[in-house]
């Protein structure tokens, strides 16, 4: 079981100094049957982004210096103290009790202290979450691109060009982890079905990829020397082309590889055969109905993407009776469909998955029902913690008090801290949480409404509870009324009767 207790930074150019905490004192120890989820919200550009950041970056430097991996200059510029559970015990990863020379190194962060159960340990004794996933479908995540030992990015950016993104690398991910994990993770393929199921689709998913340059490879005599010929000759063999193919330098790789090389020419020879007469070749799998095939495969669908033989993959779905590719849906009902697999199809037991921002674009009903997915779907790692960060009310009305928390980050005298403590939103109505935690009230919100009354009943009876009456009239008046609003009379004259 893996949960995050606390993050303290000290010094972090966007987030400053803070201390927050993300699990329950007394849910520390509970093994839920749901994941444990920490929502954290705040108004824009307070730094919920770089706050998944920094988690994902700390614990992705712990993993490194366990694997034994050398850092000239450490991957966080300021200074942190992490605390963690992994089964019965406790861990915390930090730099700020290291001692550190005097000098430039001092600027380097790179000292750390680790402590299990508060006594100091060595790195080799420091347990670690199984993975650290992070995910998002927004065009401005803060998380590192480059997958590195346990750290898994599951965003719309391209891993190799971060300032690029689009649908077609979002599809790409989503096809290479669904083909990845149907014959290796035990019951995938389930909770592949409930997930469309949730969004109303068929259990269908089809995978397509279109042969490039059909005359040219598609031979029935094709053979690995003929497949050097035609990538060492390209001149000659494409005069309609000004440049090389882009995938010459993955395919002077391949040829290293004698085996799969003749894997991939045996491939196209019986393609050749297959589409004697067709002039546009399709290779189309269904991932639900015959896995098996696309498994057998799929080293050789690998090689020929890598080398530019094969169109980027689409995806297809199916709703009643018509079926449509990805890039045809709604873009809330392809980012959920694409972050919800991308998280699948790399969760083990006891990992910690980081999402930013996932009603992007989302319907509120399925904001409504995010968290009740996740749980569903995920239920087999109720070992986990997902901490989520949103703008949305919606995603808070179904929190667990035993298996959640919120954290509303707001910002006191240059400071980030946690506005709410001890609060459960499970149950609450949508006017409640807008209220309550979004601080933002409208005429007809029956909260704020309740608040009134309850002042108004107060002054009336001539209660002597001023904490109270000052905490609500404080509250109350943090919201903008209207000049002429009757409520400001009430106010003013709750603020008499408590100096009176």
């Amino acid at each position: 079981m893996f949960r995050l207790l606390s993050l303290s930074i000290l010094h972090h150019r966007v987030l400053g100094s803070f201390n927050l905490a993300f699990c329950k004192e007394e849910n520390q120890e509970r093994y839920p049957n749901d994941i444990y989820t920490s929502v954290v919200i705040g108004v824009n550009g307070i730094g919920k982004s770089y706050l998944l950041r920094a988690i994902a970056d700390i614990l992705s430097f712990l993993d490194g210096l366990r694997e034994g991996r050398k850092y000239s200059k450490s991957p966080v510029d300021y200074k942190f103290s992490i605390k963690y559970r992994i089964g019965i015990a406790n861990y915390e990863f930090t730099n700020i009790d290291a001692l550190e020379p005097a000098g430039r190194a001092r600027r380097n962060y790179i000292h750390t202290v680790c402590k299990r159960n508060g006594e100091k340990v060595g790195i080799e004794q420091m347990e670690i979450p199984a993975r650290i996933i992070a995910s998002t479908m927004t065009v401005t995540d803060k998380f590192t691109t480059v997958n590195s030992g346990r750290y898994i990015y599951k965003g719309i950016r391209n891993e190799n060009s971060p300032g690029t993104t689009g649908t077609r690398t979002m599809i790409r991910k989503t096809v290479s982890g669904l083909l990845h994990s149907l014959d290796v993770k035990e019951g995938f393929r389930q909770e592949l079905v409930e997930l469309l199921a949730h969004m109303g689709l068929q259990p269908r998913l089809e995978v397509n990829y279109t042969v490039h340059y059909r005359d040219v490879f598609l031979n029935p005599n094709m053979t690995s020397e003929h497949l050097c010929y035609l990538f060492d000759n390209q001149e000659k063999c494409f005069e309609n082309r000004n440049s090389l193919l882009w995938g010459t330098k993955n395919f002077n790789k391949l040829r290293e590889d004698a085996a799969r090389l003749e894997r991939v020419a045996s491939f196209l020879r019986n393609l050749a055969v297959k589409n004697e007469n067709v002039k546009k070749v399709v290779l189309n799998y269904s991932l639900l109905e015959d896995p098996y095939r696309i498994t057998e495969d799929r080293d050789v669908i690998e090689a020929l993407s890598a080398i530019d033989l094969l169109s980027f993959p689409s995806l297809k779905v199916y709703k009643g009776d018509t079926n449509f590719e990805f890039n045809e849906s709604s873009s809330g009902e392809t980012h959920l469909l694409c972050q919800l697999i991308g998280i699948m199809s790399d969760i083990e037991h006891g990992s910690i998955v980081l999402i930013d921002e996932p009603e992007n674009s989302s319907h509120p009903n399925w904001q409504i029902n995010y968290i009740e997915w996740l749980k569903s779907i995920f239920k087999h790692y109720s070992d986990s913690h997902f901490v989520i960060t949103t703008h949305s009310h919606f995603i808070l009305s179904d929190l667990s008090p035993e298996s959640s928390d919120v954290i509303a980050l707001e910002r006191k005298n240059g400071m980030i801290k946690d506005g709410l403590e001890d609060v459960s939103t499970f149950n609450w109505s949508v006017d409640d949480i807008l209220y309550r935690v979004f601080g933002v009230s409208n005429t007809r919100n029956h909260a704020f409404e309740s608040d009134i009354m309850t002042l108004y009943t107060m002054m009336s009876e001539g209660s002597d509870d001023f904490l109270t009456i000052r905490r609500l009239t404080n509250w109350l008046s943090s919201f903008e009324l209207p000049e002429n609003d009757p409520l400001k009379e009430i106010l003013n004259q709750a603020r008499r009767y408590v100096e009176a």
